[in-house]
């Protein structure tokens, strides 16, 4: 059986595609601290959703046992600053908090973690934050010790040093290999080699693994004492589009105000790349100008006009090639704004899919 970490684990979906191609595996840990998504982790992965109507009888009855539990693994953080807000949360979100970390295993903050202290595993993943080296983010780099979010990188070091699983696997925004990142990147892999890992690395696209989204991702395989260059599944055709994925009947909110409306209608095979922001909004003027943030069309005006929308949370879903009953249960707690986020910061699940498939199921 494979036994797996998922360091900056998201809403799983390693996980999900190890499930969804039929390799025997056991997540033995996660690490990740925010916690609308430690909560769709759990609604997902767990019986979270199940224990929760019952919630007393597995949580403790001392409110400040709960929060120093939380306190020691650092969650929840304010994205953000940073801060802990265990101590801020009501009782019933403190109670969720806490079971919710007690089924997933989860770590907590990969910064306090003690690498001894975790469980051996074959997989460690490790999609660390992007904020600050993608086109849209931040652009503050990943120096190591600088603070950033994405020098979170050089945390997973101490992890990797004293576990030295069999294979890694690292995802992250094309940008981390453009010039003013590339450097720091190849001096990563250089790091890996001097352990003994081989490392391959490629861009792959989701809308080539059967996802309707122009997604481009850097993806990295290492291979503790491995002999040869991992071969990246080939691309495929095509058959799922845009308009394949979307929701029948979409409520007014979604739809463009103050008279935005087109002549002729959205017609596209995929999608623009989602980002975490995509839950602020977008005008017609910046979809068609800086193809970015989605709209669709679905309905005409009086006038015969197209009345242009944006995507529904689910929609964002399915476009990560999540399925409908993960997305349901992650549905169950979280509100839209955090699930268009989750999406946006996440794996597209096929793309792993066809990873794992690869790289655990190749003869």
């Amino acid at each position: 059986m494979l036994k797996v970490f998922e360091a900056f684990a998201g809403y799983g979906s390693q996980r999900m595609a190890l499930r969804n191609v039929g390799i025997e595996f056991k997540v033995v840990g996660i690490s990740e601290i925010e916690g609308d998504v430690i909560k769709s982790y759990a609604a997902i992965h767990s019986d979270f959703l199940e224990k929760r109507e019952y919630i007393d009888d597995y949580v403790p009855a001392d409110k400040e046992e709960m929060i120093t539990f939380l306190e020691k693994i650092n969650v929840p953080l304010d994205y953000k600053t940073f801060e802990n807000k265990a101590r801020k949360l009501k009782l019933p979100n403190l109670k969720d908090m806490y079971l919710a970390n007690k089924l997933i295993n989860n770590y907590g903050d990969i910064q306090r973690i003690n690498p001894a202290s975790l469980p051996e595993f074959d997989l460690f993943t490790y999609s660390f934050p992007c904020q600050d080296i993608s086109v849209a983010g931040y652009q503050q780099g990943l120096n190591k010790a600088s603070g950033t979010r994405s020098s979170l990188l050089w945390e997973c070091c101490k992890i990797i040093e004293t576990k030295k699983p069999k294979y890694l696997m690292m995802e992250n925004v094309k940008n981390l290999v453009g010039c003013n990142h590339k450097k720091n990147f190849l001096k990563f892999l250089d790091y890996l080699e001097s352990l003994g890992y081989k490392n391959s690395w490629a861009i792959l696209n989701a809308r080539d693994y059967g996802v309707p989204q122009n997604r481009e991702r850097v993806f990295c395989i290492s291979e503790l004492n491995g002999e040869n260059k991992f071969e990246f599944p080939k691309s495929r055709e095509l058959k799922l589009k845009l308009y394949d994925i979307l929701e029948k009947n979409v409520d007014s909110k979604y739809y463009l105000k103050n008279n935005q409306v087109m002549d002729t209608p959205i017609e596209q095979e995929y999608s623009y790349c989602l980002d975490s922001n995509y839950w602020k909004g977008t005008t017609l003027h910046s979809f068609l100008e800086k193809h970015r943030r989605q709209l669709v069309t679905d309905k005409i005006n009086e006038s015969g006009q197209y009345i242009p929308r944006r995507l529904t949370p689910k929609e964002t879903w399915r476009l990560m090639g999540v399925n409908e009953e993960d997305i349901e249960k992650a549905s169950f707690l979280i509100c839209q704004t955090s699930l268009y986020k989750q999406s946006g910061n996440s794996i597209v699940v096929p793309v792993l899919e066809a990873i794992f498939k690869k790289l655990f199921l190749s003869s």
